[in-house]
């Protein structure tokens, strides 16, 4: 029988030069247990290298990620540009955008800056988007990858995921853009998100995620992006992904925070070697899309337990909640555009957790799940209709730019 490592460690919180040597230390032991074979996996928890950007991790494709990402979903415009650049700044190597947030422009401009001025350099910087609903045919795709490249002003993407399985809204006719109206208005005016003639989302329901995978695989060959991974999926259809896949599917972005832990999916993320990567990681605060209040009638950043927490060791409540994250060996996203919290957000590296407050997050756990857009619940491949309100009915569009929202 092969000989096995020995028991995993907890992720051990970004000290001084003497811990990074441990961790080498440990990582060469590692390698000393794991058989050599040419073809071996990698296993998902491989120890995390530290350095300027806190944790890393190496996806399957061989490339690290570091492991705390800014946010940029519903950050105002002008202030989402100001926010990258300080983050940078501050340390954070990873930035998470999108198409449809319509703010990509002006993050292309903070990152030019931040590289013109030399504060860091391009093979530094772990950048991220995604394929909108509406360019999930394999015609459509490269269209949605290069105007975010064109606004980033960059020529690849560390990271592109499938934004969501379901090619909803969209007609399924021609790709759309920023360009075209990162907004909810009637199809004919090719918006990114379509609505029919009585308000409702179009949905193009002969279009399936195997498809837009498959062309995903392309984009990596041409060297438009590095890695490729799923955002909203469910179990089922990541396996079904998983299965046909012939690169790697990297990264899985979901929503997890306190509220809704995502223990088993996160267990499977672990078995297939995929990096689970939390949205929302504090909740969404006060800018949520829930439909419905929490069983705790209260939001995760006002949660008593937490605060009680944040008061014993001396930090805020999403400290507490992003060291959390952390701890659990996930990747996080967080969203600011508040200059304070952009600085007190990557505040996670000199302190830890102890063993028994990290079990104590486990009584939280009551599986509030702040977006599950219904909406675009007529779509075949919508992911969470086992957690629609029994007798559920489509409701039309209420939200005319969902991507966009105000300032926390």
């Amino acid at each position: 029988a092969p000989h096995l490592p020995p028991p995993l460690l907890p992720i051990p919180p970004f000290r001084s030069a003497s811990t990074l040597l441990q961790c080498a230390a440990i990582k060469m032991m590692m390698r000393s247990f794991l058989p050599t074979a040419s073809k071996m996996v990698v296993p998902y928890r491989s120890f995390s290298s530290q350095r300027v950007g806190g944790i890393y991790k190496t996806l399957a494709s061989g490339y690290d990620m570091p492991m705390f990402s800014l946010g940029t979903w519903k950050a105002k415009a002008g202030l989402t540009g100001a926010a990258v650049e300080l983050a940078i700044k501050t340390g954070y190597r990873n930035i998470d955008t999108a198409n449809d947030y319509n703010n990509e422009a002006e993050i292309g401009v903070a990152l030019k800056k931040v590289m013109d001025e030399k504060i860091v350099k391009r093979d530094e910087l772990f950048i991220q988007s995604k394929l909108w609903n509406s360019n999930h045919r394999p015609e459509h795709v490269e269209a949605d990858l290069d105007q975010t490249l064109k606004d980033l002003q960059l020529d690849y993407v560390d990271m592109y995921m499938i934004h969501w399985p379901q090619a909803a809204p969209a007609t399924g006719k021609q790709a759309s853009t920023r360009v075209d109206g990162a907004i909810a208005d009637h199809h004919s005016k090719n918006p990114m998100f379509p609505l029919d003639d009585e308000g409702y989302y179009c949905a193009d329901v002969e279009s399936h995620y195997i498809e837009t995978w498959q062309k995903m695989e392309e984009l990596v060959d041409k060297g438009k992006v590095k890695s490729i991974g799923l955002s909203n999926f469910n179990k089922t259809q990541i396996e079904e992904v998983v299965a046909i896949a012939k690169k790697p599917v990297d990264l899985l972005q979901n929503e997890s925070h306190v509220y809704l832990q995502q223990k088993d999916l996160i267990d499977q993320c672990n078995f297939r070697n995929i990096v689970f990567q939390s949205f929302s990681s504090l909740g969404s605060g006060d800018t949520n899309y829930a439909s419905y209040a929490s069983p705790t009638g209260t939001i995760p950043l006002r949660d008593a337990h937490i605060n009680a927490l944040a008061e014993k060791y001396g930090k805020g409540p999403g400290q507490i909640m992003l060291r959390w994250g952390i701890q659990r060996g996930i990747s996080v996203v967080s969203k600011t555009t508040t200059p304070k919290r952009v600085v007190s957000n990557f505040d996670i590296w000199d302190w830890e957790l102890s063993e028994e407050d990290m079990k104590s997050f486990d009584q939280l756990n009551c599986g509030w799940r702040h977006l599950l857009w219904g909406e675009v619940s007529h779509h075949p491949d919508y992911p969470f209709k086992d957690e629609l309100p029994y007798g559920y009915v489509l409701e039309k569009c209420s939200n005319f730019a969902p991507g966009q929202g105000k300032t926390d």
